[in-house]
């Protein structure tokens, strides 16, 4: 089995400022290329933060020209990257992550069981792409999504070796949610990478915690607060992990 290097990006976002967002996603993708990473995944609405009226307001088209720094870091650095967005899908916001690989495609994934009140200002997704190759399948996930079995069910059915989720978690619902992943993980025989907030959105504080487990449902690594990257490599079909403390670029 191939070797594979993934991690969350446990990163920041500034309420309303997609460039600020881009830049520092950037940052973030440049750190993780030196590391050699393989797929980076961020969290849920990462490029505007989860301030959902706002948010919706400023969804992007999946070819808007201020995207196409992600694509042109995806080729470079040969790594594929999921950002957290508010996508136009016909006309409509979707609450979104959306894919850049390294090839140039990019696939995008709506999150389909909206909570509270994301439904005033997002219509829900439908479907789930796969993507990867060589036991390196991937298939995509945004927060309340991973309460709901079926989604999971599906996601390994369709041969992912990946169940990447991009989220938005606080204190109080960290353990609950986390157990949903660690038993998705284990039942269905696919590892599972979630990418947290590192600080408050939204007006909602984030646990931060990113975390992986392995295809046996085995906690692999868990960060802490604060902006880091989580890093989980596969090697021979075993895993291992560690966190790095993401390294701000200076400001000239």
């Amino acid at each position: 089995m191939s070797f594979w290097r993934i991690a969350a990006a446990q990163s920041g976002s500034k309420s309303g400022d997609t460039e600020w967002n881009i830049a520092h996603h950037l940052a973030f993708i440049t750190q993780a290329a030196a590391l050699n990473v393989d797929l980076l995944l961020f969290p849920e609405l990462s490029l505007t933060g989860y301030d959902l009226a706002h948010a919706s307001h400023q969804a992007l088209d999946i070819d808007d020209p201020r995207l196409s720094a992600f694509s042109e870091a995806a080729h470079q650095h040969q790594m594929s990257i999921i950002i957290g967005l508010p996508l136009l899908h016909e006309g409509k916001p979707r609450l979104a992550a959306l894919a850049f690989l390294p090839e140039g495609t990019r696939i995008a994934y709506a999150k389909r069981k909206l909570h509270g009140d994301e439904s005033r200002f997002f219509t829900p997704g439908d479907g789930l792409p796969l993507f990867g190759y060589d036991h390196r399948y991937v298939t995509l996930a945004v927060c309340a999504d991973i309460t709901v079995e079926d989604y999971a069910r599906d996601a390994a059915q369709r041969g992912a070796n990946l169940y990447a989720a991009s989220v938005l978690v606080s204190k109080s619902g960290y353990d609950v949610d986390t157990g949903y992943l660690q038993r998705w993980a284990q039942n269905f025989n696919m590892a599972v990478l979630m990418a947290n907030h590192a600080f408050a959105t939204g007006g909602l504080a984030s646990a931060g915690k990113s975390a992986f487990w392995d295809q046996h449902g085995k906690q692999i690594v868990v960060g802490a607060e604060g902006e880091q990257l989580v890093i989980a490599e596969r090697d021979q079909g075993h895993w291992r992990g560690n966190s790095i403390a993401f390294i701000a670029p200076a400001v000239l």
